[in-house]
């Protein structure tokens, strides 16, 4: 737990790519529409892969298998009020119509070419690392701090 009482969440999220083409999941708050990779918050006691499985579910109605940790980063608020550590893992289509949740803040689902990518506002700004990622490109796991 840091000094102001807030605690450090851990977000899991899966990379999911279709014919060179990524999935991401509008989220809209006010009128604000952001993009972000499907996934979601761990709960205390329940396992990343299970908690990957359970937000693909929850977003949308699919099953996923999940392969190997892609990149890690911190999302450090400069004001203080939110660190969030994301876990981002490859994952590969298992069954399930696409549908998405109804979570208030859920707004859409798209496949995204990799050119199209750079100029997307996605959450943590992983952009550039998203499209090495489509081009087979390997880069360091962990990729810092990142806050937009």
């Amino acid at each position: 737990m840091s000094d102001n009482g807030n605690d450090v969440r851990v977000r899991v999220a899966g990379i999911l790519i279709r014919g060179n083409r990524l999935l991401l999941i509008a989220h809209k708050k006010n009128d604000d529409i952001y993009w972000l990779l499907p996934g979601g918050g761990v709960d205390y006691g329940e396992s990343l892969h299970e908690a990957l499985t359970r937000e693909f579910m929850e977003e949308l109605n699919i099953s996923v298998d999940i392969k190997d940790v892609a990149l890690i980063s911190d999302s450090i608020d400069p004001s203080g009020d939110r660190h969030v550590v994301n876990i981002c893992f490859l994952c590969t289509y298992k069954t399930g119509d696409f549908i998405l949740g109804e979570e208030g803040r859920l707004y859409d689902f798209r496949f995204f070419d990799r050119d199209e990518l750079s100029e997307l506002e996605i959450f943590p700004p992983i952009n550039n690392d998203l499209i090495d990622i489509i081009n087979g490109k390997v880069k360091d796991r962990y990729i810092g701090k990142l806050w937009k």
